[in-house]
């Protein structure tokens, strides 16, 4: 009979635990149904957010790990309209998956919650943006890790889900973020943009540059009217995308509205802008030279505060003429250049330095003409002699030996 109690306390002890993680479970669909019922977008987001630390969402999380999809839609479901039960229960469960490491199923869930997001979203207004915000950047960053993570296994055939969500996302654009039904200021476009970053995000994480020409914006609302935030992370972007084309006029002016209207607080992100800017405005001044331009390179203030000594050498050597200098630099900071896909831009600078040096020569003989014995007296000063004299020919007669 002393067996038989024990074990019927333990029976009633392990029902009561059910019975309160139940409790602590409705508790969050609850909390979850009255903030889309109140309208509250903003904290609805953070809930929703992959690494929410809601203290009601944990122990739904809990609960959920042990029970299938079914069973916390089930949940939802006698709390809020089924359309908002799927979007969150599937990002509850991409959360709980992503805390047991299951990044490939979690990342499906994530996805699920996106398109039932969607769904929902067709029939509301600009207000819920921040939710569509939140889940297509955790879309992105699952996708990635997700491939990371296969990669890893030694399935590297398996690392597509960051390209899917580029698709997914394209998809996004091309079809569901149209709006005809609310005011201007209302317009669910304004969460266009947004996307159209993540997308960017994503192409250029894959190296496939050519979606990034593609990405076309709903029609309704021009880049100016999006908000600041979004703006200048596209014009980043296009700015990055004018720099490997070559078009460097443009690239100055996407990039330079990116430095100028990144919050001063977010030194990160302006160090990133800088990295490409700092090229351009070479790249321009050998094009273009003037005071103007002049002026606008970097001084080494600018570059000690944003912690970028890569540059430091290029642009002094630049200012001076030291072709040497120049070489050594851009050689000593290969990997940052290259892993920027600069080098190659920075090496075409190397004839610049060498003009500078010559106008060095020009404003010491102080005449209009100058001869070619004082340029190359001017290129010896600068060892090694040889190396240089030959990059310099080939520089100046292309068609080399057969010349």
């Amino acid at each position: 009979e002393a067996r038989r109690g024990s074990g019927g306390r333990r029976q009633g002890s392990a029902r009561g635990c059910v019975r309160e993680r139940q409790i602590m479970a409705a508790t969050f669909a609850k909390e979850v149904a009255a903030l889309i019922r109140n309208n509250n977008s903003m904290q609805l987001a953070q809930r929703l957010a992959i690494m929410s630390t809601d203290t009601s969402k944990k122990q739904f999380l809990d609960w959920l790990s042990t029970r299938t999809y079914g069973q916390g839609l089930s949940e939802c479901e006698r709390a809020m309209p089924d359309d908002w039960a799927e979007v969150v229960c599937h990002t509850v469960k991409a959360a709980s998956l992503k805390r047991d490491g299951n990044l490939l199923d979690a990342y499906t869930h994530q996805e699920a919650a996106f398109e039932a997001f969607l769904r929902v979203f067709k029939t509301l207004s600009r207000h819920w943006c921040p939710i569509l915000k939140v889940l297509v950047i955790d879309l992105r960053k699952l996708g990635a890790q997700a491939d990371v993570q296969q990669r890893a296994k030694g399935q590297p055939e398996e690392a597509i889900k960051l390209e899917g969500a580029g698709r997914v996302m394209r998809k996004c654009l091309a079809q569901e973020l149209r709006d005809d039904d609310n005011e201007h200021h209302q317009l669910r476009t304004y969460g266009a943009l947004h996307v159209a970053n993540q997308c960017q995000r994503v192409f250029f994480a894959l190296n496939t540059l050519k979606h990034v020409k593609s990405l076309v914006l709903p029609p309704g609302l021009s880049v100016q009217e999006f908000p600041a935030s979004d703006r200048v992370t596209w014009h980043y972007f296009q700015g990055r995308m004018a720099l490997m084309e070559s078009r460097f006029d443009q690239a100055e002016q996407d990039l330079s509205f990116a430095f100028n209207n990144c919050p001063q607080g977010h030194v990160a992100n302006r160090r990133r802008i800088l990295s490409y800017l700092v090229p351009v405005r070479l790249l321009l001044h050998q094009a273009k030279p003037s005071p103007t331009r002049r002026a606008a390179l970097p001084t080494q203030a600018l570059l000690e505060r944003y912690k970028l000594p890569e540059f430091e050498g290029i642009v002094d050597a630049f200012r001076s003429g030291n072709v040497q200098k120049f070489k050594e630099s851009l050689e000593e900071h290969a990997d940052f250049f290259v892993q920027r896909s600069i080098y190659v831009l920075l090496h075409k600078l190397t004839l610049c330095v060498y003009r500078t040096l010559f106008k060095k020569a020009h404003a010491v003989v102080g005449k209009s003409q100058v001869k070619l014995e004082v340029l190359v007296a001017a290129v010896r000063a600068r060892p090694p002699e040889h190396a240089v004299l030959e990059e310099l020919w080939l520089g100046f007669n292309p068609l080399g030996d057969e010349a």
